[in-house]
């Protein structure tokens, strides 16, 4: 629910700022509650090993089409989210507070969207500990999931419309990997 993130959290950003008159606590929601996506990415680039691939469309396209092997994802980590409080409370620096508040709106709601229809064990899935368990296999840490037929068709459409990779009268077994073809003689 990507879009829904940004939406959400440009109406936090927003509620923050209006309440308390601070540029870097609503920064600092947008950053924890939509940027904080960025380890998808950077888990797309270093552990499924799509550096060739670097664009956003490949990008988005590959994770609407539930390819990944790997989920490392260390921004959705609520071992990080301790931390962070923690720090809080000794420095409570605005931008800070700012990402802890975007990010645990960020986390719950992929908590009960991503935990009730993609996640084999919802909470347990953003302790990072659970996923090094795990080895990070999304076999082991997501449920065997079926696409919409059109899915990754349009990636960036997709991005801001679609909340869930699933819909119940329209699913569809993902279609069967691309194999080399044998040379001709």
């Amino acid at each position: 629910m990507p879009g829904g993130h940004l939406a959400t959290s440009l109406a936090l950003a927003a509620a923050t700022y209006q309440i308390t008159g601070s540029t870097e606590a609503a920064a600092g929601c947008i950053a924890g509650g939509f940027l904080i996506d960025v380890d998808h990415y950077l888990d797309y680039l270093v552990f499924e090993e799509q550096w060739r691939r670097p664009s956003p469309v490949s990008f988005l396209r590959y994770y609407f089409t539930n390819r990944p092997r790997k989920l490392v994802l260390p921004l959705h980590s609520f071992e990080l989210m301790t931390v962070l409080l923690a720090v809080i409370l000794a420095h409570p620096w605005p931008l800070l507070v700012g990402y802890w508040v975007g990010a645990a709106m960020h986390l719950t709601f992929d908590v009960l969207v991503n935990g009730e229809h993609e996640l084999r064990r919802a909470v347990a899935f953003y302790f990072f500990g659970y996923r090094v368990y795990n080895r990070f296999a999304a076999e082991n840490l997501m449920k065997d999931l079926v696409v919409y037929s059109e899915a990754g068709t349009q990636p960036v459409k997709d991005f801001f419309l679609r909340w869930r990779s699933l819909k119940e009268d329209d699913r569809v077994e993902p279609a069967p990997a691309i194999q080399p073809t044998d040379p001709v003689a």
